[in-house]
């Protein structure tokens, strides 16, 4: 069979079976490296070695894409720290290669797994490996197995970098965790929809986007991906003109104009509006834009535009009736039709719309996700947690 058509069944197996792997996958770039030993990521790109990819089934290669992608969701590349590679790789294959398993997938032979370490994190797993500090092995944490990056020999991972190839600075590392959590919160949501996300894989989505992210991050990096303006004539593309194209750069001059619903039935209080507020500010300052705010309970209770000019946004709890959270989306339809993106601040006590209405919305919830009842939880859109300070 050939190479190229042994991967391409094996992603089309992947999308068809597995649609939280597959969904992840498909946002990665796929790159032949007869460098690699196996395959590898750094949490935007996957690298393969042709010859790896030939020497397995089918099903083993939709196994070593699933385990790529797991590393990925699990933010291995982003959480080394000082951990020595290869003992990280290892604890990283012990976390996730169970999950697998209960996926259904095919594990390669020598895939390395321990029913002791289930539902163990990586970083849980290295302390407990031989050569960790403390574990009588006389291994110090200074010295360290002969290097390798795919101690398991069905993938590995690599820390990620920035464009210019060099560790990524703490802010860059904090945006990086945010596009992976809402890449996986989408990625969970379709798999759902499907009647295809295992119980464990949920429990990982679960653990994973509570804890870790700041809902800081996720509303920063959802306004960022949804609502700027990318392209610009003004300034064409230097990369393309000597081939004879004129075509727009990607360049960000501001912000579509936002929606932002603010749920006033008593259960967002002053002290919550603040905080948001002033992180809402505070990413204005970087992306002007135009904020349609709409009040609502049980129906529209006020609404008010800011433009940059008037800036600070400054809301205002009101209201406290019953709690509808569809009024808002028929307001900005007609009201607001070339918005970028809708945040809606809310406990999400209350009905939201049963279809998609076509724009994109983050719900700042102030209920945690693990804690929502099922009737509540909104058909499209993503989630983040607000923890008042």
């Amino acid at each position: 069979m050939d190479k190229s058509s042994k991967m391409a069944k094996a992603i089309a197996r992947t999308v068809l079976d597995h649609p939280f792997f597959a969904s992840l996958l498909l946002g990665m770039r796929l790159r032949e490296d007869s460098d690699t030993r196996t395959a590898c990521t750094d949490g935007r790109e996957l690298r393969y070695n042709p010859e790896f990819i030939d020497s397995l089934r089918v099903d083993q290669v939709v196994f070593v894409l699933a385990h790529l992608v797991m590393h990925v969701a699990n933010l291995h590349p982003l959480r080394r720290s000082n951990r020595k590679l290869d003992r990280f790789n290892k604890a990283g294959d012990f976390a996730i290669n169970g999950i697998l398993l209960d996926a259904g997938l095919s594990m390669l032979p020598g895939a390395l797994y321990k029913a002791e370490f289930r539902n163990l994190a990586a970083e849980q797993i290295y302390e407990r490996l031989p050569g960790a500090p403390g574990r009588g092995s006389g291994t110090s944490e200074e010295q360290d197995d002969e290097p390798n990056e795919d101690p398991g020999g069905c993938g590995g991972f690599e820390d990620a970098r920035g464009e210019n190839g060099e560790p990524l600075t703490k802010a860059e590392r904090q945006q990086e965790e945010a596009r992976v959590v809402i890449a996986v919160q989408q990625a969970a949501r379709a798999a759902k929809a499907q009647g295809k996300l295992p119980g464990s894989l949920e429990r990982l989505v679960d653990e994973l986007v509570h804890p870790i992210l700041d809902w800081r991050e996720i509303l920063r990096t959802f306004i960022d991906r949804t609502a700027r303006n990318d392209y610009s004539w003004i300034h064409p593309n230097r990369r393309h003109i000597a081939g004879g194209l004129y075509l727009p750069s990607f360049r960000s001059n501001g912000l579509k104009p936002l929606v932002l619903a603010v749920d006033t039935s008593g259960s967002i209080g002053q002290g919550e509006l603040n905080q948001f507020q002033a992180e809402l500010n505070d990413i204005l300052q970087s992306y002007p834009s135009s904020v349609h705010v709409v009040y609502c309970d049980s129906g529209i209770s006020g609404t008010q535009t800011f433009t940059p000019d008037e800036y600070p946004v400054e809301l205002k709890a009101a209201g406290h009736g019953g709690t509808d959270l569809r009024p808002p989306f028929d307001w900005a339809m007609k009201n607001a039709p070339d918005a970028g993106c809708m945040i809606y601040l809310t406990d999400l006590q209350g009905d939201s719309p049963a279809t998609d209405p076509g724009i994109p919305t983050l719900w700042v919830c102030t209920t945690r996700d693990r804690d929502l009842p099922e009737r509540y939880r909104p058909k499209f859109g993503q989630i983040a947690t607000l923890e008042y300070d």
